[in-house]
């Protein structure tokens, strides 16, 4: 008997073989409240395909990108983006991360181990890259939720760079203010080089974009071979 990370209440059911084996995480969380979370379909025409945004059908008869999108390729044209997530960013996933980020319900970084296994399979060769909080911000929270996620899948990562600057958390802000947003990292010197390597930079949520494409301009000047962009929800 398991019981569940998001409910907290008692959950049965069968293990897998693989499950069994250790080839395979365990979900921790029951069926019912992983229903409330709703997938994005990877190949739905009806959303950008650059982000994944949902776009109209006039939109689709116009471009294959979301106006957002389109405005970024203008301002980095030599950056091949692509960004890819696993959920609708809706209320029950808003409900959700509240009660994980917010409330520092950190038993929730357990809940998408699953899904986040199939970032190996997807992303073979990448090295994976949380987003990084500010040192105020961690002492705030007591915790990066990107990073405890990854760890909580046993996935590998790398903390490329350092969020320097402290700023109001990108909730609260209005679109405007988002896309205004200075750019708060920089690129961590003594790590590894990564030259010639392909990066897949992770976070929680995508609204504007501006968050990975301040990201990603800090790894530029690296030589990269690739740089792509995921988040649990968009």
């Amino acid at each position: 008997m398991m019981k569940c990370v998001y409910c907290k209440k008692p959950s049965i059911r069968n293990l897998q073989l693989s499950e069994l084996l250790g080839l395979a995480k365990i979900p921790r969380c029951c069926a019912a409240c992983h229903s409330l979370f709703q997938r994005i379909q990877q190949e739905d025409n009806r959303h950008c395909q650059g982000c994944q945004k949902g776009v109209s059908n006039l939109d689709i008869a116009q471009s294959r990108y979301c106006q957002d999108c389109l405005t970024w390729i203008a301002r980095y044209p030599n950056y091949a983006f692509c960004h890819r997530a696993f959920f609708h960013y809706d209320k029950a996933f808003q409900a959700w991360l509240k009660q994980y980020k917010f409330m520092g319900d950190i038993q929730l970084a357990q809940t998408f181990i699953v899904e986040l296994q199939e970032l190996r399979k997807r992303y073979k060769s990448f090295i994976f890259c949380p987003i990084p909080l500010s040192e105020e911000r961690i002492k705030e929270r007591g915790f990066n939720q990107v990073s405890e996620m990854l760890k909580a899948a046993g996935l590998p990562f790398q903390e490329l760079l350092l969020r320097e600057k402290h700023q109001t958390p990108q909730a609260k802000k209005t679109r405007e203010q988002r896309l205004a947003t200075p750019q708060p990292f920089v690129y961590q010197e003594d790590k590894n080089k990564i030259e010639g390597k392909n990066i897949l930079l992770i976070d929680d949520v995508y609204t504007t974009g501006q968050t990975m494409f301040h990201a990603a301009s800090c790894l530029f000047p690296q030589s990269p071979n690739k740089v792509q962009t995921f988040s649990l929800a968009r």
